[in-house]
């Protein structure tokens, strides 16, 4: 059997055709041909215990533009490619090079089997969840998964999560997320007249510090000759509002934070009888760890340096 039509006919009814074309070869047991030739008369072959597939394959090779093509031809075939690639969409069928699959899978219910194969896909870091990198680049909103994660281990506490295990672990020996931070954090130590007249050493941040009333911080000055890091409970205080970086994400990108100090701290991080022209300014460069909030740091004092 033969069907020709013009350069005009769509590929939508090239699709018709291939699908008729493999049910009457499978049903009669006779070759078919259908060709696409460059005037426009379409003719494919399908022979008996030939697949759709294959008779798939001979459309998308016949709509391939290719370097011989002039503008007219190409523009025709990437037109019916998109038009082919339209009506396979319109049964659930899409090219994994096809950014239309990934809208596709957001609107996937997390129970269809797909989502669940997926998931395994992610668990296991494999495909697009390789490492390195799996998570750089991911913001707070991967945090919500993380705490649905607590949120189910306090409803159902005999549930089993290997990740919840792993990141408790992990907590209570204070190692990678929850290590001390401590590379060099520079800061800047502020002079703060305002404070009240006690003698106590206190550190002072902005209201709307990441760094909340109660965290610890050892500080020491740069450059100094001494190693020893003076501790710290951070107090806040509105009349400290110059502290440069607020947030983690401030901090971790290298913005430089701002500590305030009363006269009782900066005289015991920056002795006068060592001030530079800097320090008589109430200004002094300090090198911060930043400890969780309820540690002990005094143990890991050894480690700080």
């Amino acid at each position: 059997m033969k069907v020709e039509g013009l350069k005009s006919i769509t590929i939508i009814v090239l699709s018709a055709v291939l699908g008729y074309v493999a049910v009457s070869a499978l049903k009669t047991g006779k070759d078919v041909t259908v060709k696409v030739s460059k005037n426009g008369t379409i003719e494919l072959e399908a022979r008996e215990g030939q697949s759709l597939t294959q008779l798939l394959d001979n459309g998308f090779e016949a709509v391939k533009p290719s370097d011989g093509d002039s503008p007219e031809t190409q523009a025709r075939k990437i037109s019916d490619m998109r038009a082919l690639t339209r009506t396979l969409q319109s049964h659930g069928y899409y090219a994994l090079n096809d950014s239309a699959l990934a809208d596709k899978i957001r609107g996937l219910e997390k129970d269809h089997n797909l989502s669940v194969q997926l998931r395994d896909v992610l668990y296991d870091l494999e495909g697009p969840f390789s490492l390195p990198g799996t998570l750089r680049g991911a913001d707070s909103r991967m945090w919500q998964a993380i705490a649905d994660l607590y949120e189910g281990i306090k409803s159902e506490p005999r549930g089993d999560s290997q990740l919840f295990a792993t990141l408790y672990t992990n907590f209570i020996d204070q190692e990678t997320v929850f290590s001390p931070f401590k590379h060099q954090v520079t800061a800047e130590g502020v002079l703060l007249h305002d404070t009240n007249g006690t003698d106590t050493p206190m550190v002072f941040t902005c209201p709307d510090s990441f760094l909340k009333q109660g965290i610890t911080v050892l500080v020491k000055p740069v450059g100094g000759s001494s190693n020893i890091m003076r501790q710290f409970k951070v107090q806040q205080n509105a009349v400290f509002h110059s502290c440069a970086a607020r947030t983690p994400f401030e901090t971790l990108s290298g913005s430089e934070m701002k500590l305030g100090l009363n006269r009782a701290a900066f005289d015991q991080l920056f002795p006068p009888r060592l001030a530079d022209a800097e320090q008589f300014q109430g200004r002094g460069t300090l090198s911060v760890i930043i400890y969780p909030r309820n540690t002990q740091p005094a143990l890991f004092a050894s480690s700080a340096d």
